[in-house]
């Protein structure tokens, strides 16, 4: 058997392609079916999905084969009855934006290196920018996703406000704020006993006068409040903060307001969404994920920062092989703004389905995630043996049993239906049950059939 060459000739090149894009157009095609939850994998199977490569390659047909197999277990991410966690539909477009910056290999680290790719990302982050109404001095980057795009908006704010005081700064966050922001603290080196979990009020949102105190007691003992994080749709519950009042206390204690959007952030292309975010326009980062609110492929987080000046000082440093000016044409470098210097050509993967299909189309699909999320509420919130505490200030719906037993029991029921997977927290030591509303393939019969399992499991 012949091995395909690194150099494919043109008639091998259309029949590889043609290969992986039938492949792709099968999932997709199937996407609206999809259970939510796919078959166990067999541990043989883990096995061989593991052996090394051939001397010689074999062909596509058979590891397509094994693609397939591989696919078959874990979450359906496509499958509109994927609600929990934070679901990614994904989109065709995407994938196809994917495989052209693959393909094209253009290398976006130095904006020298290609001008015209980086400024389809800088135009990209710029619409970004403008969706949250800061001003020329402002500026972002794509990165991996939410956990890298807050570590680096922490890492500018450390730079910012700390300088080398790094022992003494303290960040304020609440027990919902995401785990990855304490993560990138520790990274950025905040030790854990500087890092304040503050109280949260009935609507699990932080609470100002708890925070007060807190700082006041820091700046007594010698510390340096210098973080303030606030989320704008938590994960738990999707619960948006006061950013209005927060923006205010952080302006008036001098702390870097930055606000986890990664889940929340998309809903602004939204009227409702808009509404119940106020403030977040006054934060100095906020941290999105075109991943989520967007369903462009995993990969592509964003931080967006009020200075530009504040990112360059928290990335400073270049090698003597590199160009020393940072900027070309007006543009500004991607490894001056943040972490990689290597680093994949993400500003196509979301360029090019926005300009495909119009943001409208965006703003429709967020607007129908927010009109099934009352629909559930509403269903929920007559029932029986529920409790829902919390309305939904976005897409997820969190909600409660009287007998946490029963609850554990009803999301182990819809799960193993495989038609609808929803996920769980805890909240004051309390089994919650979500449903996370952020596929666009979601139907309200989707939502019902979840509910309908939950009524059939509390009627025993």
């Amino acid at each position: 058997m012949m091995s395909i060459p690194l150099e494919p000739d043109e008639s091998q090149r259309e029949e590889l392609a043609a290969g992986i894009l039938s492949f792709l157009d099968k999932w997709h095609q199937n996407a609206a079916e999809m259970p939510a939850l796919g078959d166990d994998i067999a541990p043989d199977l883990i096995e061989a999905l593991m052996r090394p490569p051939e001397e010689t390659g074999r062909p596509l047909e058979m590891i397509l084969r094994d693609v397939d197999d591989a696919g078959e277990s874990g979450l359906y991410h496509p499958s509109g009855g994927h609600m929990s966690y934070i679901p990614n539909a994904g989109l065709y477009s995407g994938a196809l934006a994917d495989l052209l910056a693959s393909g094209l290999n253009r290398y976006t680290g130095i904006t020298r290196a290609a001008p015209g790719m980086a400024a389809i990302e800088a135009g990209v982050v710029k619409w970004m920018l403008s969706l949250f109404e800061f001003g020329e001095h402002s500026a972002g980057q794509l990165l991996s996703g939410g956990s890298m795009a807050n570590f680096t908006g922490i890492a500018a704010a450390r730079t910012a406000r700390l300088g080398l005081e790094f022992g003494r700064g303290v960040i304020y966050v609440t027990s919902h704020t995401h785990h990855s922001v304490s993560k990138a603290a520790h990274l950025v080196g905040t030790g854990e006993s500087q890092i304040r979990i503050v109280p949260v009020d009935a609507g699990l949102r932080m609470d100002l006068n708890s925070l007060r105190l807190l700082i006041a007691d820091d700046r007594a003992a010698g510390l340096i409040p210098y973080l303030l994080v606030g989320s704008a749709g938590t994960t738990d519950t999707g619960t948006v903060e006061y950013l209005s009042e927060l923006a205010d206390l952080a302006e008036e204690q001098k702390l870097w307001f930055h606000v986890d959007a990664a889940y929340g952030g998309f809903f602004q292309l939204t009227r409702r969404g808009r509404a119940v975010m106020q403030g977040i326009e006054r934060a100095d980062s906020i941290v999105l994920d075109p991943h989520k609110g967007l369903s462009i492929p995993f990969g592509v987080g964003a931080i967006l920062v009020r200075n530009q000046d504040h990112l360059v000082d928290a990335n400073r440093g270049r090698g003597a092989y590199l160009l020393t000016d940072d900027v070309y044409m007006g543009l500004r470098d991607n490894a001056s703004l943040g972490p990689e210097l290597s680093r994949p050509n993400r500003g196509l993967q979301v360029w090019l389905p926005l300009q495909l299909h119009g943001v409208a189309a965006f703003r429709d699909a967020l607007d129908s995630s927010l009109d099934l999320a009352e629909v559930a509420y509403e269903r929920l919130s007559g029932i029986s043996g529920l409790e829902t505490p919390w309305k939904p200030d976005l897409s997820i719906v969190a909600f409660r049993f009287e007998d946490d037993d029963v609850g554990r029991a009803a999301m182990q029921a819809i799960n193993e239906d495989r038609r609808v997977h929803v996920s769980s927290t805890t909240i004051e030591e309390r089994f919650v049950l979500r449903f996370a509303i952020l596929n666009r393939r979601t139907t309200e019969s989707h939502i019902h059939h979840a509910i309908d399992i939950i009524e059939k499991t509390l009627a025993g």
